[in-house]
């Protein structure tokens, strides 16, 4: 009898609620639900303010290495596309780093994967759907090796203030200055490196133009 009375209770507030309300019900369910399966005692938040996370969409964290994120760090965009779908952020081995800096915002369907080097985000970055970014190869390339880890990650950094276009690859040992645009679609290829103010482009990617400063010295 109790379930039953639960149940209509739950009928009777669905029937009036209006569609947007029950659509953030059930996006705000399952970002409780992929958070909770997360290694959350390997976050570590920096920052002023509450200790909450400000995920929007459905996120995992994992692994057995550091994840550093800050208070003012934004995962996912709701009501935009992508926005059921799971971004996924693991430091793989315990010397693995992912550190992201204060005010970058991350668009919906991310996958950050550092094994045994780091994955670096500079401060208010401005991030693009389905990133994809390694610090490794993940398998040895060698033939008769291929099932065992990369011997070699590289450290991955991206500066502040970097653009970060929908679909762009990022391998290991990249590195992207302060400011840099990067075009949708690109796949910046092993230790390629973006100076700061650089447009990057393509498959591969290469440096194509350069963004305007202000006035003031910013980008």
């Amino acid at each position: 009898m109790a379930l039953q009375n639960r149940l209509e209770r739950l009928r009777g507030l669905i029937s009036r609620s209006s569609p947007l309300e029950l659509e953030t019900w059930v996006r705000a369910l399952l970002v409780h639900y992929f958070f909770h399966v997360s290694d959350k005692q390997r976050i570590e938040i920096h920052g002023p303010g509450s200790r909450s996370l400000n995920f929007l969409t459905p996120t995992v964290l994992k692994g057995a290495g550091r994840i550093v994120l800050s208070t003012s760090t934004v995962f996912g965009v709701p009501r935009s596309p992508g926005s059921y779908a799971c971004s996924y952020v693991e430091s793989r081995t315990p010397d693995s780093l992912i550190e992201i800096g204060p005010g970058t915002v991350f668009n919906n369907r991310l996958n950050l994967i550092s094994e045994g080097a780091a994955i670096r985000f500079g401060a208010n970055c401005l991030v693009g759907a389905e990133l994809q970014v390694m610090d490794s190869n993940l398998h040895d390339l060698r033939l008769a090796h291929r099932r065992e880890p990369d011997p070699r990650p590289a450290e991955v950094v991206i500066g502040d203030e970097v653009f970060i276009g929908s679909r762009v690859t990022i391998l290991k040992g990249v590195r992207i200055g302060r400011g840099c645009v990067i075009a949708a679609g690109a796949v910046l290829q092993p230790h390629f490196q973006a100076p700061e103010l650089s447009i990057v482009a393509g498959n591969p990617a290469r440096v194509v133009g350069r963004v305007e400063e202000r006035p003031d010295g910013g980008a």
